[in-house]
């Protein structure tokens, strides 16, 4: 356990602030309670095996391991808010693409991004902000509605989901913030634990099988699923991702001249 004055530390530093407001937005909780729900989580997981001089120097040298396990701790309590609301999402498949996994939380979280980019109404926004968050019984309290006209609603705001959504379109610019977060994870390799790396694989599942989709990785399925016991594939795993980046890298370039 960290003691007072470390804590204190920790919770003063711009990284821990940041995400607390975004925690504090995306539950609609009050700051202070967001802080404490974030600390507390960091605490009892992510930094449970880190100890008072490892977290101090942290902070003193701004290593990128500590603001990553912030940040995927903040994502960690959302991904569990959000748990309740899985199998109304599938009902409501309304957003990205249109095939909802009641499983698949990291889903939940873009379909609530992407809400303002397809309905343009705030009415129908609203609703379909509160059937992801809620559920239907809920949204159809708040939103006075009969079960007729829930089901009506939602066929409606579906269709017309599917008729405005955009052909998904990975941009460099997104698939490089991406990789630098896998660059800033590797920074630190002495507070980077195997656990830690499946958790950044499971948050990018889908990309991760695209980048090892490669004969050089001997056992595909062993990687993405126990990273911990992936033998040589772990070496090749990394070596793909800095190759994919380097290549991405180039790419821009050759576009701008």
């Amino acid at each position: 356990m960290l003691s007072e004055k470390v804590i204190k530390e920790l919770v003063s530093t711009t990284v821990f602030l940041s995400n607390a407001s975004k925690l504090a937005y995306m539950l609609h909780v009050s700051r202070q309670d967001a802080s404490q729900e974030l600390l507390l989580e960091l605490l009892d997981h992510r930094l449970k095996s880190w100890s008072n001089d490892e977290v101090t120097l942290a902070i003193q040298r701004d290593l990128p391991s500590l603001k990553w396990k912030i940040k995927y701790t903040r994502k960690d309590i959302v991904r569990k808010q959000d748990k309740s609301t899985s199998r109304e999402l599938e009902k409501a498949e309304m957003v990205a693409n249109m095939t909802r996994q009641a499983s698949n939380q990291s889903e939940t979280l873009e379909a609530l991004e992407r809400l303002p980019e397809l309905f343009k109404n705030a009415n129908t926004r609203d609703w379909a902000e509160s059937v992801l968050r809620v559920g239907q019984r809920e949204t159809m309290v708040r939103f006075n509605q009969t079960p007729r006209k829930f089901t009506n609603k939602l066929v409606k705001a579906c269709g017309y989901a599917r008729q405005h959504q955009q052909p998904k379109q990975r941009s460099h610019a997104k698939e490089l913030k991406l990789l630098k977060e896998w660059d800033d994870l590797m920074a630190d390799p002495e507070h980077t634990s195997d656990d830690d790396v499946q958790t950044f694989i499971g948050q990018h599942e889908e990309y991760i099988n695209e980048v090892i989709n490669s004969p050089q990785v001997a056992y595909q399925g062993r990687l993405i699923k126990d990273f911990a016991n992936a033998g040589k594939d772990k070496y090749v795993f990394a070596d793909l991702m800095a190759k994919r980046e380097q290549e991405l890298k180039e790419k821009d370039i050759d576009e701008l001249s």
